[in-house]
């Protein structure tokens, strides 16, 4: 099992946010599958093939944590360079 923590302080509102936060999670179900849920101000995706993942919005940062299972484990840094990518382009 590997993971990733990847966070970023922004000084969005939160409605912003939100929606910008869950343009990441459908864009990972775009290409990877799996399914997404809000859980608060944290929503949640996982996928079968062995991701979980979570992106908790506070007022200040967005917090990113991945958990990658064995085979996926193997795109850890194609995964963790969309997630940043995609985080300094739109959240700001």
């Amino acid at each position: 099992m590997s993971s990733l923590c990847i966070k970023r302080q922004h000084t969005m509102a939160p409605d912003k946010l939100k929606s910008e936060v869950e343009a990441l999670a459908d864009k990972l179900v775009d290409k990877f599958g799996g399914s997404y849920q809000w859980e608060g101000d944290k929503i949640r995706y996982a996928y079968s093939g062995g991701v979980k993942a979570s992106v908790a919005c506070t007022p200040k940062d967005v917090q990113v944590d991945v958990e990658l299972g064995m085979m996926m484990s193997m795109l850890k840094g194609k995964i963790k360079s969309e997630v940043e990518g995609y985080l300094d382009k739109h959240i700001t």
